[in-house]
């Protein structure tokens, strides 16, 4: 998680973890960015199915999180963590 900043673009993470990342940004910070380059480079790296996937994940995260910021927390959250898959280890590891 330490490498997904600001400088992903130059950190050690895979090139498929950096683009997704992009779309990312651009879905989330100003979706009129998505060129056609940028659209070309995730045809390349993901098939359609995983680019429906990483768009939906994108946006109804990025949709909680507005909701979630704008109503506030319930008085008493309970904390949940949540293990998110990486390279070489699935959420059951």
């Amino acid at each position: 998680m330490e490498q997904i900043d600001d400088g992903y673009a130059d950190s050690d993470l895979p090139e498929r973890f950096k683009l997704a990342i992009e779309y990312a940004d651009v879905l989330i910070r100003y979706p009129a960015d998505l060129t056609d380059g940028l659209r070309a480079r995730l045809a390349a790296a993901f098939t359609p199915a995983e680019i429906v996937e990483l768009t939906t994940t994108i946006t109804v995260a990025s949709a909680f999180s507005k909701a979630a910021i704008a109503w506030g927390p319930p008085p008493q959250i309970p904390v949940m963590e949540a293990p998110t898959p990486g390279p070489g280890r699935s959420v059951t590891d």
